[in-house]
């Protein structure tokens, strides 16, 4: 298998994955906050995401967990995670304005769930996805793809996770969220650090969009609501720079110049993104995932 570009490889894995995910989408596991659906969900987002993933690592050597981000975080990145997150959520918020909500495919509305149900929403909607996603997307497509370029590998991980979720219309908000999820794992060169960064976004996307959506209706004028957004967005956007930036200055003082990673050279990089983008695996998923798009839109 080493003979082979990793980039030709990777997608190939990734449609795995799609596969797997419109197959489970035909199964119904019983009515909402069941026993059974927790299960079904618990079981297929393992199955889905963790055990290729575990599968697809082994079949190419040793795990190095650490290379793959299964390490802990500073104290310091937590605020990049929080700002990231926020940054996410609010930008996801303005894209989904032309569209009839946010990103997320699920939203509660606290009104009409207890205390138990939120708990339930917490893991299904939003813990367990946040875990399983990180997995397969930061430890694994991303990780693969880097040793080419940290450029390309945001964008090819952040290309294939948009793809996923099988939506049109929430397609660059996807993408969005792949990249800062991707550049939150390269800062801090912790999976748990993409996997709060996740959570979280997906928290406040899951419990928020009743409250904006009813907030936006009552509006008479959209531009209030779009100009706090846009200054939110923009604020935390400075201040997760700012901490990606003190962060890598840090570690760049720690890290002897023996240990510095070398990457190929540019035009190396962008020979290996533009093939990547175009091989027969990355198409392959391309393609798959426009199927699925279209049989999920006609249900």
């Amino acid at each position: 298998m080493s003979k082979i570009k990793d980039y030709h490889i990777t997608p190939f894995f990734c449609l795995v994955i799609y596969i797997l995910i419109f197959a489970a989408s035909f199964i119904k596991p019983g009515g909402e906050f069941s026993a059974n659906t927790f299960l079904f969900v618990l079981v297929t987002q393992i199955l889905v995401f963790v055990l290729p993933s575990i599968i697809y690592k082994r079949i190419k050597g040793p795990i190095k967990y650490k290379e793959a981000g299964f390490r802990p975080f500073g104290a310091s990145s937590i605020i990049l995670v929080i700002c990231a997150s926020v940054f996410m959520f609010c930008a996801s918020v303005l894209l989904s304005l032309k569209t009839s909500g946010s990103s997320g495919s699920y939203y509660a509305d606290l009104s009409e769930i207890n205390f138990t149900g939120i708990l339930y929403v917490i893991v299904i909607y939003c813990l367990l996805p946040a875990i399983t996603e990180e997995i397969a997307f930061r430890s694994v497509i991303y990780g693969e793809y880097r040793k080419y370029g940290i450029f390309g590998a945001v964008i090819l991980s952040s290309a294939l996770f948009s793809l996923v979720h099988f939506s049109f219309s929430s397609l660059l908000s996807y993408f969005l969220c792949g990249a800062v999820l991707a550049l939150v794992y390269e800062v801090t060169k912790s999976v748990f650090a993409s996997m709060i960064t996740h959570f979280l976004y997906n928290l406040m996307s899951v419990f928020s969009q009743k409250i904006l959506s009813d907030a936006a209706n009552k509006a008479d004028n959209m531009i209030p609501f779009i100009f706090a957004f846009v200054c939110a967005m923009l604020l935390f956007l400075f201040f997760s720079l700012s901490r990606a930036q003190h962060i890598l200055e840090y570690d760049a003082e720690k890290q002897p110049e023996s240990e510095n990673e070398e990457f190929p050279p540019f035009p190396v990089r962008l020979r290996s993104l533009m093939i990547s983008l175009v091989s027969p695996g990355f198409l392959l998923c391309i393609g798959f995932a426009v199927f699925a798009g279209i049989m999920r839109s006609g249900q």
